[in-house]
């Protein structure tokens, strides 16, 4: 990764008051500020619930809404002959030209069925947003949903929204040799699903220099058909995909809520058991909980004052 360009854009990280949520990383206590406690203290009387409107309501206006004044976003450029093959690319007004910048590929949730990235108004926009004015071009893409699409469908699509950053992004002022992804919940899942699968890899994935999943799920044992991955148990099992995320070979992050339901918490903590623990050999991702959130709002609050997922996210992605 181009160090001195988001060494620029840490610069731009507000401070926050004395009253935040402070987060915790599996090696240090940070000191990144956190959610401001009246809305922690919100955030945890609803509880750990993934039906977004009554956690969506509690940080409504921590982070502006688009259109921006300040980020020129393409909407809906196609990436593939589907309809649901599309994305759009934030770009700062005020970026430099001349210079090169890394890219941010967001991959939304919604329970492989559904989701968007238009998402609840401003969520997941406020991102790729964030993105764009810390010194990256953000791209935000739509993908196709189970039932209809299975498993590899998500996997392929993100495979091919990364050829069209590769082929493309050099147009809107993006380095296309350093594209980090983050995905949310199923699109953690699909992110992870690209990363781990090394022998379904492309030219495209030259372009890779890092991955943040934020509250990805595999579940925990065999049992009925998933949605999406169907009868596949190696699919969508946890045991079989924290193998794999074991041997990728780029770096990682795994982020999860305090208040995530048990099986997004169940999952990060197995990872980081038998990944991170003494002894344990392969890939370990930088382990991030945050605390206060639940599972809508970990990511909902990205370029507010609440820094306690972008303030580390920055951090790693400048050591990529």
């Amino acid at each position: 990764m181009k160090a001195g360009l988001l060494a620029v854009a840490c610069l731009s990280l507000a401070a926050c008051a004395s009253d935040a949520v402070e987060e915790e990383t599996s090696d240090t206590v940070a000191e990144w500020p956190g959610l401001p406690a009246d809305k922690a203290a919100q955030i945890a009387a609803i509880g750990p619930v993934i039906d977004p409107p009554a956690s969506i309501a509690v940080v409504q206006g921590m982070v502006d809404a688009p259109p921006y004044d300040d980020v020129t976003v393409a909407s809906d450029i196609a990436y593939g002959d589907d309809p649901a093959q599309r994305l759009d690319v934030y770009t700062e007004n005020a970026a430099d030209n001349a210079a090169s910048r890394p890219v941010l590929l967001f991959v939304h949730g919604g329970g492989f069925v559904g989701g968007s990235k238009a998402g609840d108004g401003f969520y997941p926009q406020n991102v790729t947003a964030f993105a764009a004015r810390n010194g990256m071009v953000g791209v935000n893409m739509e993908y196709r949903f189970a039932p209809a699409a299975q498993w590899p469908a998500g996997r392929d699509d993100l495979a091919a929204a990364i050829q069209w950053v590769r082929d493309n992004i050099a147009d809107y002022g993006g380095d296309p040799d350093q594209v980090v992804l983050f995905g949310h919940s199923a699109g953690a899942s699909h992110v992870a699903d690209y990363v781990q699968h090394a022998d379904l890899h492309g030219p495209e994935f030259a372009s890779v220099k890092g991955a943040l999943l934020l509250s990805p799920y595999y579940t925990a044992i065999d049992g009925e058909d998933h949605v999406y991955y169907g009868s596949d148990t190696a699919a969508h099992t946890a045991d079989a995909a924290i193998a794999r995320l074991g041997a990728v070979k780029v770096p990682l992050m795994l982020a999860y809520a305090e208040h995530d339901r048990e099986q997004f918490t169940s999952f990060a903590q197995t990872v980081e058991s038998r990944l991170c623990s003494e002894g344990a050999s392969g890939n370990c991702p930088t382990m991030l909980l945050l605390k206060g959130h639940n599972h809508i709002t970990e990511g909902a609050t990205i370029g507010s004052v609440d820094q306690s997922l972008s303030g580390p996210f920055m951090e790693w992605v400048r050591g990529l």
